[in-house]
């Protein structure tokens, strides 16, 4: 911890001006997030667990990473539904993914296990801050063939918000402020499956 008391460097005044900026830049990304069409598609995806659905998300780079998260957390906070609700994240396997792309092309690395995983009903979530890459656009399109219901987390609208039954755009495109807020989304259904209530760890709510 830097002593409060020495002269700031000129790598630490950076830093502090990068936090305060992006502090600010998110604290407007949130108040600019437009709850309606959060909730919209925070209630197809909770409508689906509950019903049985499957729910199949996929992203790229640090939205892949999303992904698993957004996954594990549904499937942790939906244990209460009966049907034996699946959330999966089409990302999560390696071995999948590089043998797709290597036989076919990256562009398929989703849609191709599509029809492996979905029934009609079911859910597919993208996350993207572009809303134009390849391999999710042609996702949505399978997807939408299958029978299964879009959504959609965008930085921007790109072409995927036209092919998603329920879309929401946040984060002004800038691909920290939008990822953060794919998180943020996964952890707002999970507070909606848990009835709204706060999930906060055990021992710092007994003290």
């Amino acid at each position: 911890m830097r002593d409060p008391g020495a002269e700031p460097t000129s790598v630490s005044a950076a830093a502090e001006a990068v936090v305060k900026g992006y502090v600010d830049d998110l604290t407007l990304a949130l108040a600019q997030l437009e709850a309606g069409a959060m909730a919209d598609v925070l209630e197809a995806l909770v409508l689906a667990l509950s019903e049985g659905r499957r729910v199949l998300v996929a992203g790229n780079g640090g939205s892949s990473t999303a992904a698993i998260h957004i996954a594990s957390d549904l499937m942790a906070a939906s244990t209460a539904f009966d049907g034996a609700p699946q959330a999966v994240a089409l990302t999560e396997n390696i071995a999948r993914i590089t043998a797709i792309a290597n036989d076919y092309s990256y562009d398929e690395i989703f849609s191709r296990q599509l029809p492996g995983w979905a029934r009609p009903g079911d859910v597919l979530l993208l996350l993207s801050v572009s809303a134009r890459s390849a391999n999710l656009v042609r996702a949505a399109t399978v997807g939408r063939d299958l029978g299964m219901t879009v959504l959609a987390a965008l930085g921007d609208p790109g072409e995927l918000a036209s092919l998603a039954d329920r879309y929401v755009i946040f984060g002004q495109a800038d691909y920290g402020l939008t990822e953060d807020l794919h998180v943020a989304l996964g952890h707002m259904a999970v507070r909606v499956l848990s009835g709204g209530d706060a999930c906060r760890y055990r021992a710092a709510v007994d003290g």
